[in-house]
C-alpha cells in the first residue's frame, strides 16, 4: 500500500499543498483532475520524490521515503512518466530502454511490452526521430518493465489526437499489472474514465475532493 500523509509544500510563503494526504491499495487506478496552478504537478513530483514536502510522510508498504531522493522512490517500485517526455538526445531509443530493465525479468518483460506496441521498427531511431503517440508509449514501457508497484502518468493526452490517446489507453490498460497502482493526472475527463476506477479533482486551498476515491482532506 501506497500512502501519502499531511502533504504540505508552499512556494515563497505561498501555500501550493495543505495537509493532503492520499492512500492507494495495490491494483487501483485513480484519476486526478483539476484547473490549472491548483498543484496536481507539485503533488506528483513529491509523489515519486523529484520534490521535497515541507511537512508529512510518505509510506510504501510501511517503509519510509519522504525525504528520499527520487531514484530510491524508483527503486523502491514507484515510476513515472512526464508532460515532456524525457528521453536523450544522444542514444538511441533501444539502448534508453534498456537501461531501465538490468535484471533478467525486467529484460523479459521489456521484450513483451516492445513487441506488444510495435515499437520494434523504432528501436534504432533517436527520440526526436518518433512520434510523439510511440514516445508516449514507450516511456510508459519503461516504467512498466520494472513491474512497478505505482504507476503516475503526467498528462498522458498532452500533444496526441483522439484517436492515438484511445490507442495510448487499450495499451496501458491491456499491460498495466494486477497489482500496480495507477495515478493518472489528466485534463481529459474521457481519458481517465477509460483507464481509472474513480475520479478526484484537485481544488485551490481544498486538496482532492473525493469522488468516490480512497482520498482524505
Amino acid at each position: 500500500m501506497y500512502s501519502l500523509q499531511g502533504i504540505g509544500k508552499s512556494f515563497g510563503g505561498i501555500d501550493v499543498l495543505r495537509d493532503i494526504s492520499l492512500t492507494l491499495k495495490p491494483g487501483q487506478r485513480l484519476g486526478i483532475t483539476g484547473a490549472n496552478g491548483v498543484g496536481k504537478s507539485t503533488l506528483i513530483n513529491i509523489a515519486t520524490g523529484f520534490l521535497k514536502p515541507d511537512s508529512g510522510h510518505i509510506q510504501l508498504n510501511n517503509k519510509t521515503l519522504t525525504h528520499q531522493p527520487a531514484w530510491a522512490f524508483a527503486q523502491a517500485g514507484i515510476q513515472r512518466t512526464f508532460q515532456n517526455t524525457r528521453f536523450l538526445t544522444t542514444a538511441n531509443l533501444g539502448e534508453q530502454l534498456l537501461l531501465a530493465a538490468r535484471a533478467p525479468e525486467s529484460k523479459r518483460r521489456l521484450t513483451k511490452l516492445i513487441e506488444l506496441s510495435g515499437l520494434q521498427a523504432s528501436l534504432h531511431l533517436f527520440p526526436d526521430e518518433i512520434p510523439l503517440p510511440m514516445l508516449r508509449k514507450a516511456e510508459v514501457i519503461r516504467g512498466l518493465a520494472a513491474s512497478p508497484e505505482v504507476l503516475f502518468l503526467d498528462e498522458p493526452s498532452a500533444g496526441l489526437t483522439t484517436f492515438e490517446l484511445d490507442q495510448f489507453g487499450v495499451f496501458l490498460q491491456q499491460n498495466l499489472g494486477q497489482k500496480t497502482a495507477l495515478v493518472v493526472v489528466e485534463h481529459r475527463f474521457d481519458f481517465m474514465l477509460m483507464i481509472t476506477d474513480s475520479v478526484v479533482e484537485m481544488q485551490l486551498n481544498r486538496g482532492l475532493v473525493k469522488r468516490g476515491a480512497d482520498v482524505k482532506t
